[in-house]
């Protein structure tokens, strides 16, 4: 077996042939409809594309590594952290507009987008905790 060259085609590559699967045993279930078939059809290209992007082509990400130097790596940090800081502003602003919203019109939709919203800003905040420590781990 080739060494993988890109773990994210990789992993795409695995996601798309798990979905392609579920998507032959609902095929199997439901019976023949052309929406499934098409839909396994591009999933197997896709997954097919994949596997050889994983296995030829290096990531960019691995690219951009081999030369970035400490500045660059500085400012796409910074760049990182402030993009995180502005769409948290959006999410909570969104999450208080809608809440306010309901509380004016009592329309049930914009409490949906509310907890929508907040729910999302819970998770970005889960994802950033578990980030950092697996970071901290391993650096």
């Amino acid at each position: 077996m080739k060494h993988i060259k890109n773990k994210r085609a990789f992993a795409t590559g695995i996601i798309s042939t798990i979905v392609a699967l579920i998507c032959i045993g609902v095929i199997m279930v439901q019976g023949f409809q052309p929406r499934f078939v098409i839909s396994l059809i591009i999933l197997i290209a896709w997954s097919m594309v994949s596997y050889f992007t994983a296995f030829t082509q290096k990531g960019v990400a691995e690219q951009a590594a081999e030369y970035a130097d400490e500045r660059d790596r500085y400012i796409a940090q910074r760049s990182g952290h402030t993009a995180l800081l502005i769409s948290n502003y959006f999410l909570f602003g969104g999450c208080f507009v809608g809440l306010l919203l309901y509380g004016i019109f009592k329309n049930p939709v914009f409490l949906t987008v509310a907890v929508t919203l907040c729910g999302v800003l819970v998770m970005m905040f889960i994802v950033l905790i578990c980030t950092n420590i697996w970071f901290e781990k391993h650096n």
